[in-house]
């Protein structure tokens, strides 16, 4: 048991009115000591100018704020999070959203530092990443950006990230901060979020990142329960700085500091802007620069509503990021062309895009050895700000090819989407000869909308049914960028096997290959939930949304609370096609000895929104992980946690592991249950609160494959 008292401290009560706040001088706490001595010393020796030039970037060239007479080399941004955008010479990674089914912090940490490593290699300072927005509307644009619909998933996948690009000396940079989970009318609709949905969700991963030491964030688009994210004293002042006492800096996503909103952007902890304004409501560019010397920043300064110890506070908070992550000592001269390809990274991507697909269903078809193959081209990753050029791309069916030529075997590729009618007649050759047939379809999705519907591009479905309708062996090889439908071939009796390979850049091919001939053994699940139809999801992009008013915010409530994804199916008894956290490997495992032991006496019972106590083991759950199968491989056990506190969600996640285990072999698995993971968010006193009473704890191979079940108790000595 755990003897609990109260917290007493008074929590910062803050004005958030537009034009009254301002936020809080970075103080170098958390880690910043040094790192901000040197960063007050050195803006300490700028003029006016120089410090409102660290503020303004209009296009991406020289870098930003440079003060070559102080040894200041300023900032170059890039853009991706599959990799570099836009230059030559670097690697497309596997998407974001393959890193998170994964379930491997190592793996996702390897892709880290491997794109830190490509950052470094070029001169740039930041490389923005990682994304952390939920998956709240299954049809988001950008979901393949993201981590997916968990908070906790997307909070260890985030730590993973920043710890992996800052140890190449490259600033991390946290984004979209906050509620930006859909892109239709991203510049005028306005998320309204209740303050523990907030907490408990959204802001969950960010903290995750801060915790973690992520120098830089990105405020988004979107309205913050009224008002612009980018301009907003709740969400960037309050909840940001405040709470979470961050002590980096916050530069602007493209344009989103809009006209009229400068000055109280700058106020609420807005500290470098890229573009101009844009007008209010309707997406379109003004001509007015936000910051910089001769910008409405400088000019407010001179009047006195934005305070020269404000700016210096930006500055600082810029110049303490390049000292934190060491990019005054010996940081590489700025080369975009230079080659930063390896063969090291060319493995990586393959190795992650193998351990990152799906296996969903599977009669006994897999591992393939002879095979006929038909299907639609190949997908290596989303579109818009976030896509990394290809330096080469390996197909599905090229690998297939090279596999054939190994091991002796005959691949047949057809490639017209459309014509459903010559799709059949090639199924049924291969399958006159008792040969499997693959489909290869995907989703098409990117930055700047959301996708109309959930079924696959290019009449993918229609291919799927056209195939197994004579194929007794068809295997659908399905590259998503979030849930898809699947209602309409999913249970077809000719189906026999469903991958999910996601977006795995330039090595695609050969990983799917990896896996369809057993040489890696799949781990991969799913970081969402696949549901039967659209309108089992609690929340759904509006198509009315992408309508601006021009004079107003269009409102989006997130009414569904604590309750996205398989919150929701859970809650509500929906039984979906594959649940959150689920996927299929070659083998079998077996769980036992579950055991739970409670941390400590007299713990506090409350804590501060960023006090360093969140963060303590209060528990430890461990279990016994045994391969009961033939072949070496995988396991991904996760604990689902449900609390005893008011309103609660029925379970939750709150830990998993990547277990790798020959055939036969046995491991002990401990999850370490921290005071944040047990708590929930307490409006009353705007902190966390540790409920008393019994928590439930499952674990399992997914969020409904819940294999021991045991509990933890919390009392008041």
């Amino acid at each position: 048991m755990l003897g609990l008292a109260f917290w007493g401290a008074t929590l910062l009560s803050v004005p958030i009115a537009l034009g009254e706040y301002v936020v809080p001088l970075a103080d170098g706490s958390d880690g910043w000591s040094d790192a901000f001595s040197k960063a007050k010393a050195l803006v300490s020796q700028m003029t006016l100018e120089e410090k409102l030039n660290m503020t303004q970037q209009n296009n991406y060239w020289p870098r930003v704020g440079e003060v070559d007479r102080l040894g200041y080399t300023g900032l170059y941004y890039a853009d991706g999070s599959e990799g570099i955008r836009g230059l030559p010479f670097a690697s497309a990674f596997d998407m974001a959203l393959n890193g998170a089914a994964s379930f491997d912090r190592e793996l996702l940490y390897r892709r880290a530092v491997a794109i830190g490593e490509e950052a470094r290699g070029k001169g740039i300072n930041t490389q923005f990443g990682p994304g952390v927005n939920l998956l709240r509307v299954p049809e988001a644009g950008r979901a393949f950006e993201y981590y997916g619909a968990d908070p906790y998933l997307a909070g260890q996948a985030a730590a993973e990230h920043v710890k992996g690009v800052q140890s190449q000396n490259v600033m991390a940079m946290m984004r979209h901060f906050i509620g930006n989970e859909q892109e239709d009318g991203r510049t005028f609709i306005n998320s309204i979020i209740d303050d523990r949905t907030a907490h408990e969700l959204y802001l969950w991963p960010f903290q995750d990142a801060v915790h973690a030491g992520v120098v830089s964030a990105m405020c988004a688009y979107n309205g913050v329960n009224g008002s612009h994210a980018c301009s907003n004293p709740l969400s960037l002042g309050k909840w940001l700085h405040d709470e979470l006492n961050f002590q980096g800096f916050v530069l602007s996503d493209y344009g989103a500091v809009f006209l009229g909103g400068e000055v109280d952007a700058a106020n609420a902890g807005c500290d470098s802007v890229i573009g101009n304004s844009q007008y209010p409501f309707n997406g379109s560019m003004s001509t007015s620069v936000p910051f910089g010397p001769g910008g409405v920043l400088a000019k407010a300064i001179a009047a006195g509503n934005v305070s020269e110890s404000r700016l210096d506070d930006m500055a600082t908070r810029i110049a303490a990021a390049w000292y934190k992550v060491g990019q005054d000592q010996d940081f590489p001269p700025l080369v975009t062309g230079r080659n930063v390809l390896s063969v090291k990274h060319n493995e990586l991507i393959r190795e992650l895009g193998a351990k990152s697909a799906v296996l969903l269903k599977n009669e006994g078809t897999l591992p393939l050895k002879n095979l006929s193959y038909g299907g639609s081209g190949v997908f290596a990753g989303g579109q818009g700000s976030s896509y990394a050029n290809l330096p080469y791309l390996i197909t599905p069916f090229e690998a297939l090819q090279q596999r054939a030529r190994q091991c002796g075997s005959q691949v047949f590729g057809y490639f017209d989407n459309y014509n459903h009618s010559v799709q059949a007649s090639y199924a049924a050759k291969a399958n006159a000869v008792g040969a499997p047939c693959l489909v290869d379809v995907r989703q098409q999705c990117s930055e700047g909308y959301d996708r109309a519907n959930l079924s696959a591009s290019w009449e993918g479905d229609q291919t799927i049914l056209a195939v197994a309708g004579r194929c007794n062996q068809t295997v659908v090889l399905y590259s998503a960028c979030g849930p898809f439908n699947v209602t309409s071939w999913v249970d077809h009796p000719n189906v026999t096997a469903i991958i999910n390979a996601g977006g795995a850049g330039q090595e695609a091919g050969n990983a799917l290959v990896d896996v369809l001939y057993g040489d890696v053994n799949p781990s991969a699940r799913l970081p969402y939930t696949v549901a039967y139809q659209l309108s089992d999801y609690p929340a759904t992009v509006n198509p009315g949304d992408t309508v601006p008013l021009n004079t107003t915010f269009i409102d989006i409530t997130y009414s569904e609370g604590l309750f996205i994804d398989y919150r929701w199916f859970d809650k509500n008894n929906i039984t979906p096609a594959f649940e959150f956290g689920f996927g299929l490997p070659y083998t079998t495992f077996n769980y036992s000895g579950l055991s739970i032991q409670t941390m400590g006496n007299n713990i506090v019972s409350q804590a501060a929104p960023n006090a360093s106590e969140l963060f303590d083991d209060l528990a430890h759950v461990t279990v016994e992980i045994t391969n009961s199968g033939s072949l070496d491989g995988t396991e991904v056990p996760q604990l689902y946690l449900g609390s005893p506190a008011v309103g609660a969600p029925n379970q939750v996640l709150r830990g998993f592991e990547a277990v790798h285990l020959a055939a036969g072999e046995s491991q002990t698995v401990v999850f370490n249950l921290t005071r944040r993971d047990l708590s929930y968010w307490d409006t009353s006193i705007e902190g966390w609160t540790l409920p008393f009473g019994d928590y439930t704890i499952n674990v399992g191979a997914s969020s409904r494959d819940i294999r021991l079940v045991g509990k933890l108790s919390l009392s008041r000595q």
